[in-house]
């Protein structure tokens, strides 16, 4: 037999085999073959069918940490995807959300109300939060899934794994963990139809980091034409990033209006702590820092993990970006809630540094805030640390949105339970997650109720790229020169006066970061 006929006779038993084994699986669970392995599932009792753990990628471990993902190599045999796999590392020992962490850790999460191929269900990829330094895609998929659209978690690299520059790297990418996240999306691009789902009508969403994901994902050339529709939830498109020695020039200023810190500079402060040397040491060849413990790497940052502007994945920070039209051109829906500030003490930047940070703004912004300051100084900080960090980019993003011709849509939260005030001035950052995935058990039924509108409201976006629906007052498009905001309270209300004057100065303070 000739080695053609012996290739071929050998691909033919191997796809037999394959075809026996799936058709054993499927005689219990939902099956489905992707383009990295056959995989058995779980069918819940309302009727969704879930799949958890699907590699997506190679593991980034040994030779491949600070590598860009590589495909993941189909797997031999049909697998079981019935619980979550290991989170990515992160700080801290292990919860009930991410129960086990691994370097290892590229895997996403399916859960649909159907695998027929011509379902042509609308996909919606959440992306998570957690600082860029923590968090998983172990959600509850089915809460969406059950209204009819495919929903998609992943696990992407987190903390130095996922964003360092260092000066003995080589090569001039600095964020793997969007990288991952684009090659998530590629996989889904490539499977959408094996779980019913429509891979041109892709909407990318998350809350805090993953709302920044979503910006990134946006203004990074890497995603084009990866995703029709974009949510971006309390993103800080605004924030200050620091940037690589690829990065463009002239750069903007810092936070302060002074030097943006260099990442080789921050990335080898990190190594220094985990080596313990208190300095900068001279040289490191890579195959050294590919050696280093992952845990120590993530436990050594400090506050949040910020992503990099590298001039390759990220072009420039992302309202930079949005503000010369060079983001992806699809519908947007964005905005906050009504105390972001909450978050303020997990990112490490204190009262009086924000204060100082703010240099002659301040005053004026203080005069603005008088009625929160009037309760409490500290509240008045965090209250406009929130909107500065969060409403702030949401203002941004929308009107340079529309400014190109695409659809936007604003948001603000105004909520808090009367049984968590005072403690909750507002709605905190990050509840708008326990909304949509009706995932806080002690939640009001007012509160339940607004978490219904606004899985509504999304799903109604995901499926046409406008959150209108039927029977409910209607949402108006912002546009290039005012903002309309729906204001998610009780009752609901669109409204062009929030946060008006505040962010007119926030506005101004943000000019002056940018170069001519």
């Amino acid at each position: 037999m000739s080695a053609t006929r012996q290739r071929s006779a050998a691909s033919w038993c191997l796809s037999g085999l394959l075809a026996v084994a799936a058709a054993v699986l499927s005689a219990g669970e939902p099956t489905v073959r992707t383009t990295t392995g056959t995989f058995e599932g779980v069918r819940a009792p309302d009727g969704t069918l879930a799949f958890k753990g699907l590699r997506y990628a190679a593991a980034p471990i040994g030779a491949l940490r600070w590598q860009s993902p590589r495909p993941a190599r189909p797997a031999k045999e049909p697998a079981q995807a019935k619980d979550f796999a290991p989170a990515c590392l992160q700080p801290g020992a292990p919860s009930a959300a991410t129960p086990s962490t691994s370097e290892d850790c590229l895997f996403l999460n399916v859960w649909t109300r159907s695998i027929e191929r011509n379902a042509r269900q609308p996909v919606m990829v959440w992306i998570h939060g957690g600082g860029f330094r923590s968090g998983s895609g172990n959600i509850p998929g089915e809460i969406l899934a059950k209204d009819g659209v495919v929903v998609v978690s992943l696990n992407y690299r987190l903390g130095p794994l996922g964003f360092i520059a260092h000066p003995d790297l080589p090569g001039d990418i600095a964020n793997f963990g969007l990288l991952d996240m684009v090659a998530a999306l590629r996989w889904v691009q490539d499977n959408a139809r094996a779980f019913g789902g429509d891979p041109q009508n892709v909407t990318i969403f998350g809350v805090s980091a993953g709302g920044q994901a979503v910006a990134l994902l946006m203004a990074s050339p890497r995603a084009a034409g990866l995703f029709r529709k974009a949510i971006a939830q309390s993103a800080y498109a605004t924030w200050a990033l620091p940037r690589s020695r690829n990065a463009p020039t002239p750069a903007p200023r810092g936070q302060d209006l002074g030097p943006i810190d260099t990442a080789e500079t921050l990335g080898s402060q990190l190594i220094a702590r985990v080596t313990g040397s208190g300095e900068l040491p001279s040289r490191t060849p890579a195959s050294g820092l590919r050696s280093l413990d992952g845990q120590a790497l993530v436990d050594a940052v400090q506050g949040f993990q910020l992503p990099i502007v590298d001039g390759r994945t990220l072009p420039d920070e992302p309202a930079i970006v949005f503000s010369r039209g060079q983001h992806a051109r699809v519908p947007l829906l964005t905005g906050g809630n009504s105390y972001e500030g909450s978050v303020m003490p997990e990112s490490r930047i204190g009262i009086e540094e924000f204060t100082a940070m703010l240099g002659d703004d301040f005053a004026a912004l203080r005069r603005a805030y008088a009625s929160d300051f009037a309760i409490d100084p500290a509240l008045g900080v965090r209250r406009m640390f929130g909107d500065y960090r969060y409403l702030l980019s949401a203002s941004v993003l929308a009107r340079a949105n529309s400014r190109i011709g695409q659809k936007t849509w604003l948001y603000f939260v105004d909520l808090a339970p009367e049984q968590r005030r005072p403690q909750w001035p507002g709605t905190p950052h990050g509840y708008d997650s326990s909304l949509l995935f009706d995932s806080d058990p002690g939640a009001p039924e007012l509160t339940r109720q607004l978490g219904e509108r606004l899985r509504r409201h999304w799903l109604a976006f995901a499926r046409s790229g406008d959150p209108a629906i039927p029977g409910v007052a209607p949402w108006p498009a912002t546009t290039a020169d005012a903002n309309q905001w729906r204001v998610f309270a009780h009752p609901d209300t669109v409204r062009s006066d929030v946060l008006t004057e505040k962010l007119k100065l926030m506005s101004a303070r943000y000019l002056k970061r940018l170069p001519p």
